[in-house]
């Protein structure tokens, strides 16, 4: 069985709540110099509730919070040989710093084919508010391989 297919189906959903610091932190360690990004006072005179969170923010967020390594290596995934391939996302509207956002996410087998002893495995995650409006969803790839075994058959 291939590993995606162990993964395949919903998580667990869980909350978070948006911290400034936090969206500063992210937005410096991928370079967003805007204002909006690090200064309350600009965020609003922009028109946004407070900081603004840089469009990547909820990839971190459901990484670091989703338990995805752990998850991946569960299912038999080598943790060290998970590659990127993509990620994609749709916003229905902005997060700012001291939103409550409900992650869902679950994983799926992408119509993706193998390749050598590298299998694909995506993970969706729809992001909503506290009163059920979406916010956002998100989809990343990444290709793993099987943790090597021990032994051979012969």
């Amino acid at each position: 069985m291939l590993i995606a297919e162990r993964l395949a189906g919903p998580l667990p959903a869980y909350r978070v709540r948006v911290e400034r610091d936090a969206v500063r932190r992210f937005a410096d360690a991928i370079g967003a110099a805007d204002d909006v990004h690090h200064d309350s006072a600009a965020a609003r005179a922009a028109g946004h509730r407070d900081v603004l969170a840089p469009p990547t923010y909820l990839f971190g967020v459901d990484l670091e919070r989703g338990d995805v390594l752990r998850r991946l290596a569960d299912a038999g995934a080598d943790p060290a040989s998970c590659l990127h391939v993509s990620q994609e996302f749709g916003y229905d509207s902005s997060v700012c710093a001291g939103d409550t956002l409900l992650l869902s996410p679950s994983f799926a087998v992408p119509s993706l084919p193998g390749r050598g002893p590298r299998e694909f495995v995506a993970r969706d995650t729809v992001v909503r508010r506290p009163d059920g409006g979406r916010v956002a969803w998100l989809r990343q790839v990444v290709a793993v391989q099987a943790r090597a075994t021990t032994g051979s058959a012969a």
